[in-house]
């Protein structure tokens, strides 16, 4: 038996990892990461606005831009922004020296985060560390002036970070229902953005038995501002493997898988208990690959806990190609009004010969009399035949004979039972006399 030495070399030292929450979007992410409870990860916060700050549970807090501020924020302007990180330079540059990595959580658009950020990380990449930003840009709603700033900051960010991941606030907030309160709205975007930091924590920390190096990492998420795809599922039980990637894939943030087929590079973490077995991982990527380009970069990453309870829990992290379409929407062009061209002027006429003969066109009116319409003799009373269009007129009646009307006679009666009474005789009428017998002789 040939005996081989052992190396003498020291383990390796754990990650040294810091969180940097700015501004109000980044302070309320790392208030939550606080409360996460997560081991070994050093988190402060800095800000401009003092009561923000009061309001944080970090640790360790910062005020940054006292006299150029006085505590009272930036008001939306990054240009006070980057004036208050260039006055406190030197707390920024003791906050970010120490630890190998750096994480720099931030909203873009409004005036501490899009000024302060990439201050910081210029300072973090100064001091030796490496860089992971993770940024949100504004809703479209908020105006193209905040989307403006936003692409700005995210440009020079893309100068000063090792890695950008870049989430837009308007598919985050795809996560909750369309009717969901705005709390649970701006709730489970959070929870996607911690999942995220913990996720890469995850990663970069590693483990056996396959795990992911920090150049793996860089290289999906490294050297680019495009929008960051990220996906994550747990689940326990029978068919723990299959669900859990369905629910990775669920996520709004890969259009439930469609963004995959986009994105040059992925990586896929895999973890679980120690019954993890090779056949779940291999039916996992099986799967996984059918939502990816043929030539993307494929990295994948498995550690496995000494927890037998724990869920198989898969992580999916890209980023859109160089070439993809930025999110940010640009600041209007200025509009450029183009004068109006000068008109030549028309030569002038050469003068006419006086002894030549000048011809004379025979002048013709310019609205020349139409023609009189022909007379058309009249119609004759009943003789014309009736065109198709009108109806043919029906014969006259015959005419019928008056009949005279003969006057009745009438037999004198006897009176009855008045035969011996007076006749009632008013002005000169006898009224025993029908009425209508008495007004006959007046209407003849």
């Amino acid at each position: 038996m040939i005996p081989y030495p052992r190396s003498e070399n020291p383990a390796a030292a754990p990650l040294d990892i810091r969180v940097i929450g700015l501004g109000n979007a980044g302070i309320h992410l790392a208030d939550r990461l606080v409360m996460a409870g997560t081991p070994g990860v050093d988190v402060l916060v800095m800000n401009t606005d003092a009561q923000s700050l009061a309001s944080s549970v970090a640790p360790r807090k910062i005020s940054l831009g006292q006299k150029v501020t006085r505590g009272l924020g930036t008001g939306g302007d990054p240009e006070v922004g980057y004036e208050a990180a260039l006055e406190s330079r030197d707390e920024i540059r003791e906050a970010v020296e120490g630890p190998g990595l750096l994480f720099l959580c931030a909203g873009l658009g409004g005036g501490t985060g899009s000024g302060i950020a990439p201050v910081v990380a210029e300072t973090a990449r100064e001091a030796g560390a490496t860089v992971f930003t993770l940024v949100t840009s504004p809703f479209e709603f908020e105006g193209r002036r905040r989307s403006a700033q936003a692409a700005e900051a995210l440009t020079a960010l893309t100068r000063h970070s090792q890695a950008l991941i870049h989430f837009e606030n308007d598919r985050m907030a795809e996560l909750a229902a369309p009717r969901s309160g705005i709390e649970e709205t701006f709730a489970a975007s959070d929870h996607t953005l911690i999942a995220c930091i913990l996720s890469l924590i995850e990663i970069l920390r590693g483990g056996s038995p396959m795990p992911v190096g920090l150049a793996d990492l860089l290289a999906v998420v490294g050297g680019g501002s495009a929008r960051a795809l990220f996906g994550r599922g747990e689940a326990i039980g029978d068919n723990r493997a299959h669900e859990a990637l369905e629910r990775a894939l669920k996520s709004p943030l890969l259009d439930r898988g469609r963004l995959l087929g986009e994105t040059h590079a992925v990586i896929a973490h895999l973890s679980g208990p120690p019954s993890l077995s090779f056949s779940e991982v291999a039916a996992i990527m099986r799967e996984l690959t059918k939502h990816t380009a043929d030539d993307a970069g494929l990295f994948l990453g498995v550690t496995t806990s000494p927890d037998p309870s724990a869920p198989v829990s898969v992580t999916i992290l890209g980023n859109y190609s160089a070439d993809a379409e930025t999110p940010v929407v640009p600041a209007a062009p200025p509009t450029v009004r183009a004068e109006p061209k000068k008109r030549q002027p028309l030569p002038s006429p050469e003068p006419a010969d006086e002894t030549a003969p000048v011809a004379v066109a025979e002048s013709k009116p310019l609205f020349p009399e139409a023609p009189a319409p022909e007379e058309k003799p009249a119609r004759a009373a009943r003789q014309v035949p009736p065109t198709p269009h009108e109806p043919k007129p029906a014969a006259p009646p015959a005419p019928q004979p008056k009949v005279k009307q003969e006057t009745l006679q009438f037999e004198s009666v006897a009176r009855g039972r008045f035969e011996k009474s007076e006749p009632t005789i008013v002005e000169g009428e006898d009224l025993d006399v029908p009425t209508f017998l008495r007004m006959r002789g007046k209407t003849k």
